[in-house]
């Protein structure tokens, strides 16, 4: 795998790393299109650096069986590039004060899920391994947590794929964000998985 990355869990799919400087580069980069466009980094500085606060974690495919799959999708070949990252903890949470009653439950962990642009609706569950890389991640190192994350309300695509994985809306909040330049009012779900599942 490039970059010399330090593997801190693998399965047949995906194969989670520390952040390293050609990882944290390439993720800020990425740009969703219209609808996502609150998930963009814009390649600011500041964004890349926020990369490297200890809680984000990039995901490479496994393999080159598992990259091939779908080096047509990308400018890069598959193997070289994340195919998406996780965060954890603060890093996870969309905080406010609507927010901060949600997150004093500290029986969960949080997660945040970024899947690469162009690897978003193929329906070829890499959704699904990365939601399930994620939560193998956490438990390996907060066992008896539950997991937790947080969602935007529009973004239906992302909702199907928690649920199918066991999450279950718990609560939602309202919170000011920036998208493109301007101030918009954003519903977000906070899902859970059960310490037990």
């Amino acid at each position: 795998m490039p970059y010399n990355k330090q593997i801190l869990q693998t399965d047949n799919i995906l194969t989670v790393t520390e952040m390293n400087e050609a990882a944290a580069i390439n993720i800020s980069c990425w740009t969703y299109p219209e609808g996502y466009k609150m998930y963009n980094f814009d390649g600011y500085e500041k964004e890349r650096d926020q990369l490297f606060n200890g809680l984000h974690f990039p995901v490479y495919f496994t393999d080159s069986d598992a990259a091939d799959k779908f080096n047509d999708c990308l400018s890069q070949t598959a193997n070289d590039v994340p195919c998406g990252f996780i965060a954890i903890g603060p890093a996870a949470q969309v905080y406010c004060r609507g927010s901060e009653a949600f997150y004093a439950d500290e029986s969960f962990t949080d997660i945040g899920l970024g899947l690469r642009p162009e690897l978003c609706g193929l329906n070829a569950g890499l959704g699904d391994a990365l939601v399930r890389a994620a939560i193998n991640f956490v438990k390996a190192e907060f066992p008896d947590d539950g997991v937790r994350l947080t969602v935007a309300e529009n973004n239906a695509r992302a909702k199907k794929v928690y649920e199918r994985n066991g999450f279950t809306a718990s609560g939602e909040f309202k919170k000011y964000i920036n998208v493109s330049g301007r101030r918009r009012l954003n519903r977000f779900i906070i899902m859970i998985k059960d310490q037990l599942k």
